[in-house]
């Protein structure tokens, strides 16, 4: 193996060396080395070990998640991976006392983090914060707002009116003031069911078509899955595939007339695609406009929730969110440092007894398999400027005509 050819060679060069070779070489430094290799390769031996210990559960997990790798090289190399987050995954697990949220295996498994931020635009992979601020800030350049149409207004007076609710709690642990202790809008029929963004950075897309998908419920009633794919070939803005706004989604839908459903414009996970101009446009899809949630205003974000579903951005990044499976996540070091990465949908809040802590609800992209069948709750008090991931850091929910 690598490390004991490593090893050999080290000792076959300190036995071969000339005299004056072996002079530059100080005993002590020589000793280090080989007490290094001898660590490395203790651990290579107890990783093996656990391979082979592992390797029927690993095998459960390959035919779950439908993996066919293209060698016994590769398969080998992704169950080394898919091991040493299984180690993360049991030590997490069995802290004590026990954690608020748990670690288990998902279709990232066998993915390092790195391949994981690659694949979904994340981490050093994102476009940064600083670069969605600018697209927000000329995007806010050029809106025009009719803020004569009434459904604005209205909107704007009652997210006012909810958002002094919320702060008149007059405690830093109650930021609901008089709103409703508990809000959950995929009982309240207003949530679509979990998609899956894939190999594509789509997630502001997911985000955008989330929150017009709420909004048309709770105005009509009627819940429909609008398209991402839509948004991705037509909306010219963003980037597709490679990230995007949901502010300029919400303005896409205005200028486009609504969205069509997903069953007629169905999702490809790919950009560069045509777009279909002539698609049948949802009744009632049709953004008239949205309000952006000042930066860092956890009460801004509790009064649009409670209205309805609620575009977020957050990090998403971490390890430990690759392999989120269940739980309040609690993790006050994701978001420390407010990056965000990933657009999501806030669709409620409340209070889990068991880890005595209040949470908001997310609804993912990435599939059932992942989180809570695709959700995840985020506590909802943190020491972080932005909260918890820094789901403060950007939000934005549309109006409809």
């Amino acid at each position: 193996m690598k490390i004991s050819k490593t090893l050999q060679t080290l000792l076959f060069l300190a036995a071969s060396a000339s005299p004056v070779s072996a002079a530059q070489i100080p005993e002590t430094e020589f000793n280090n080395h080989v007490l290094l290799m001898t660590q490395q390769q203790q651990e290579e031996t107890h990783l093996m070990g656990r391979v082979e210990s592992l390797r029927e559960t690993f095998v459960e997990w390959k035919n779950a998640f439908q993996r066919e790798y293209t060698s016994v090289e590769e398969e080998f190399k992704r169950m080394l991976v898919w091991v040493k987050h299984h180690d993360i995954i049991e030590k997490h697990n069995s802290q004590s006392p026990t954690p608020s949220y748990k670690l288990g295996h998902n279709n990232f498994s066998d993915m390092s983090n790195d391949e994981f931020q690659k694949q979904n635009n994340l981490g050093k992979y994102s476009p940064g914060i600083e670069a969605i601020q600018a697209k927000q800030e000329r995007l806010k350049a050029m809106k025009t707002r009719p803020d004569h149409k009434v459904h604005i207004k209205d909107f704007e007076i009652e997210f006012r009116h909810l958002r002094e609710q919320a702060a008149n709690g007059g405690d830093e642990d109650d930021d609901l003031g008089s709103l409703p202790r508990t809000i959950n809008w995929i009982e309240g029929g207003a949530v679509t069911p979990v998609k899956n963004q894939e190999r594509c950075g789509s997630c502001w897309a997911f985000s955008a078509t989330g929150a017009i998908e709420g909004a048309m419920y709770i105005k009509s009633g009627q819940l429909t899955p609008l398209s991402e794919q839509n948004l991705l070939d037509c909306d010219h803005t963003d980037n597709g595939c490679e990230g995007g706004i949901m502010e300029n989604a919400f303005q896409f839908d205005e200028s486009f007339h609504g969205l069509c459903s997903e069953e007629n414009y169905p999702y490809l996970a790919i950009d560069g695609h045509a777009c279909d101009y002539d698609c049948e446009k949802v009744d009632g899809s049709q953004v008239q406009s949205y309000i952006d949630i000042p930066e860092g205003d956890k009460h801004g974000l509790i009064a649009s929730i409670v209205m309805q579903p609620t575009s977020v951005a957050m990090q998403a990044d971490q390890l430990a969110f690759q392999l989120y499976s269940e739980g309040v996540f609690d993790d006050d070091s994701c978001g420390e440092r407010g990056m965000i990465d990933h657009g999501v949908l806030a669709v409620g809040y409340g209070h889990d007894e068991d880890a005595d802590l209040n949470y908001i609800t997310i609804k993912n992209s990435w599939g059932e398999d992942w989180g809570e069948d695709g959700y995840i709750r985020l506590k909802r008090h943190s020491p972080n400027e932005w909260g918890t991931c820094a789901i403060l850091r950007i939000m934005t929910t549309p109006v409809m005509e």
